[in-house]
């Protein structure tokens, strides 16, 4: 487990310090995201809702929202942080808390501070994800055994975001992944018909087109979808 301490978040002119890969998302770089975009955060986001109990997907969360200074994400993080560890690793929370004091609000800060007189489930705001009611649990504090970054499956990611109906990011990270994997059809397949249940006629003219530039082998779904949109022109 990493040691959490406040100059991991210390800001530094671009470009002279280089971050520890601890902190770097391999996942956000397969899909094609910049780490300080709001997609990148709402990645970030998914993997802690996906499994609650990874501390390094909570970590992670919060040292993106501590470096693109995004106040109210970073409580929500640290809040999230907090609810599943139940009451677990009070002196890595405390830490992590301070060290993230300079980004919260001071009226954050002191809710964050006094937890153990609240319900922290009630406490959440919109970029919480457990506050609506997900258990954590004392494993997130368990040691684990060494082993390599796996790649998470697009098609899992973009279904995660369908689920709670991010809908533009579900198509964001098709659209990335039918560039990186196009000899998938399942994604192409997934993406067409989000094209069509979202009626995003121009969204798909232009991916068509991209693809076709970049001769990026598509299944013949796309001609059918093209002629689903011609159909509901007036």
């Amino acid at each position: 487990m990493a040691v959490f301490h406040s100059n991991l978040f210390a800001d530094a002119p671009l470009g002279t310090t280089p971050e520890s890969s601890f902190w770097l998302d391999g996942e956000l770089a397969g899909f094609g995201y910049d780490p300080a975009a709001d997609q990148a955060l709402a990645v970030l986001s998914v993997k802690v809702h996906r499994k609650p109990h990874d501390l390094e997907a909570h970590l992670r969360r919060i040292h993106s929202c501590y470096r693109n200074r995004h106040s109210a994400a970073l409580y929500a993080a640290l809040l999230d942080l907090s609810i599943a560890l139940q009451g677990k690793g009070e002196a890595l929370r405390r830490r992590i808390l301070n060290a993230s004091r300079l980004r919260l609000e001071p009226r954050d800060f002191q809710v964050l501070s006094a937890l153990d007189r609240h319900d922290p489930k009630k406490l959440g705001n919109r970029y919480s994800i457990l506050a609506s009611g997900i258990q954590g649990s004392s494993a997130l504090l368990a040691p684990r055994q060494a082993q390599a970054e796996t790649s998470h499956d697009p098609l899992a990611l973009a279904n995660d975001f369908i689920e709670y109906s991010q809908l533009d990011q579900a198509i964001d990270v098709l659209e990335n992944a039918v560039g990186l994997q196009p000899q998938r059809a399942d994604l192409q397949l997934a993406l067409l018909e989000l094209y069509r249940s979202t009626a995003s006629h121009e969204r798909f003219r232009n991916a068509w087109r991209t693809f076709s530039d970049l001769a990026v082998p598509l299944v013949g779904d796309w001609q059918s979808v093209a002629d689903y949109f011609d159909r509901q022109l007036p």
